[in-house]
């Protein structure tokens, strides 16, 4: 791994956020940018979907047309059992930015990195962040180890953190958690079978423990996922295939979806059929945000700075918004002006509270289970914890 000594700014995570921020940067006229990101995107990430506006933040960026040549799997809408046990349908037929997608997420990462690269950011992989030390009277200094295992130490003037939902840098430079809410996903991945005609619209149901989900990914795979907070996902044994199965089976809608569909494994990249995956995908979902995302020398962007419901669906298209912000608030910084810094600190809050207003409305409209441990917790946990509790309990 060759690395300069001297950065202006270090992106720690090489996700669609920190891959986003360097090109934004870029833009900016910034030259000296390091991403560090510790895997080589070949492992299967969730987050599927984008909604039809996110091409106008690609075209920003100046890659919507190289986004548009990956194709991935064109989304028209959505479909949802959610307040009734009918359907029913919200597409994107009168959208002015025409469909959104659902993205073959391993992929969308490494397009994103390439798309870097090829402005002259330097993107290591296989790298990790061994040590991060503030420099006086400015930057940061930090050590990295490869998969060589050598430790390579270098500084930057700016400190990106990208490293999503655990916001790994941001706390230790004395930001702190403030959560809405902490879900648990278990997710499968099937294959359709040979000239199926799955549809292109997002389907979701709820349940009285939770909500299903199913969308159509490119290659011809379906993500289905069940969501639930964590005491009830281990109750139900919800993390176990053959439980996850049962439940699944007892769906109205989208157990119909998945007739004669073969789950895949979760765990690699091959396309390889399997009756059942090894193990199910489970992972946190947490919706909180920063009580603080800027500081001296520093921001936090993407699932690092605030996390949404992943019922939204906002998730990339939040990374994204958040980079161009970030690209015009971290140059204006490293000529001289912070004010950049204190004006994205006030957008990431105030977009968190129109986030807020909208979660509650959509979790207020479920009232088939009154008695539901789940809904009645969504339904009565409206704000913010103002203090930083302890992640989730062990599955």
């Amino acid at each position: 791994m060759k690395l300069s000594m001297e950065y202006d700014v270090a992106i720690i995570g090489g996700g669609p956020g920190g891959c986003a921020t360097a090109l934004a940067l870029k833009q900016q006229g910034i030259s000296k940018i390091l991403v560090v990101e510790s895997d080589r995107y070949e492992t299967v990430r969730i987050g599927e979907s984008i909604p039809p506006d996110t091409r106008i933040l690609l075209g920003k960026l100046g890659i919507l047309e190289d986004f548009l040549e990956e194709k991935h799997e064109t989304c028209f809408g959505n479909c949802s059992s959610w307040g009734s046990d009918s359907l029913a349908y919200n597409d994107f037929l009168r959208n002015p930015y025409g469909n959104g997608w659902h993205l073959d997420r391993r992929r969308f990462n490494a397009f994103l990195a390439q798309k870097a690269m090829e402005r002259g950011v330097e993107v290591h992989c296989g790298t990790k962040v061994r040590n991060c030390d503030r420099l006086h009277p400015e930057g940061f200094q930090l050590q990295l180890i490869g998969e060589d295992k050598q430790t390579r130490t270098i500084t930057a003037s700016f400190l990106v953190d990208a490293t999503g939902t655990r916001g790994s840098f941001a706390r230790t430079l004395g930001a702190r958690k403030l959560f809405l809410d902490r879900l648990i996903c278990a997710i499968a991945f099937f294959d359709l079978p040979a000239g199926s005609h799955f549809s292109k619209l997002t389907l979701l149901e709820a349940v009285e423990y939770g909500w299903w989900y199913v969308a159509k990914l490119p290659n011809n795979k379906l993500a289905t996922v069940v969501a639930s907070e964590p005491s009830i996902i281990k109750e139900t044994r919800l993390h176990r295939m053959e439980n996850w199965l049962a439940y699944l089976k007892e769906t109205k809608h989208v157990s119909k979806e998945l007739v004669d569909c073969s789950a895949i494994d979760n765990l690699s990249v091959s396309s390889t059929p399997q009756v059942k995956p090894r193990e199910l995908m489970v992972c946190a979902a947490p919706s909180f945000r920063l009580n603080r995302t800027t500081g001296n020398g520093w921001l936090a962007v993407g699932d690092a700075a605030s996390a949404f419901d992943p019922i939204s669906s906002q998730g990339i298209y939040k990374a994204l918004w958040d980079s161009l912000k970030a690209g015009k608030a971290i140059a204006s910084y490293l000529h001289g002006d912070s004010s950049g810094l204190e004006e994205y600190e006030s957008l990431i809050a105030s977009r968190f509270d129109n986030y807020l207003t909208q979660r509650n409305y959509f979790y207020q409209m479920e009232r088939r289970w009154p008695a539901s441990p789940f809904w009645q917790r969504r339904q009565e946990r409206t704000g913010l914890e103002k203090s930083d509790l302890v992640a989730y309990a062990s599955i």
